[in-house]
């Protein structure tokens, strides 16, 4: 099944040379700590929080609207952090919440509030995650009008 086009204002969006797409809606805070390695769609309203530490992401990523990253660690003055591990290829539901200290494991998928597994996903979720995101980056095109 071929993906339908999604059509984006050339105004609301800048892209870099490696081939990022951020909308100018988007939140950056510590810009000089965000590093998008390539081919990244971030939407409208979404924050990333790079002056809490370091966020990087991989090559066709899609941060959607209203998203919030923040790294997984907060330094604090006693040396202290609270930490969430995310694990290759698993997949957070719309407006779970991680708790600290949580390690969500490879091939699951998290929802709720406190996020909890509700689905162990196949084995071959890395091949259809990759082929899903690339579609989308290729069918995500600056409107004609």
């Amino acid at each position: 099944m071929e993906p339908q086009d999604v059509y984006y204002s050339k105004a609301e969006y800048v892209e870099t040379a490696s081939g990022n797409k951020v909308s100018r809606q988007t939140v950056l805070c510590g810009s000089q700590n965000i590093v998008l390695h390539g081919k990244v769609i971030v939407q409208s309203d979404a924050i990333i929080r790079g002056d809490l530490a370091n966020v990087r992401t991989g090559r066709y990523c899609i941060i959607s609207k209203n998203a919030i990253i923040r790294p997984p660690f907060k330094k604090f003055s006693r040396g202290l952090g609270r930490r969430c591990v995310l694990k290759d290829c698993c997949y957070i539901e719309d407006g779970a919440v991680v708790p600290p200290e949580t390690v969500v494991p490879s091939f699951t998928r998290f929802a709720g509030n406190p996020a909890k597994c509700v689905e162990d996903l196949p084995e071959c979720t890395l091949d259809l995650m990759l082929e899903f995101t690339k579609n989308y980056y290729q069918h995500f095109l600056p409107s004609t009008a």
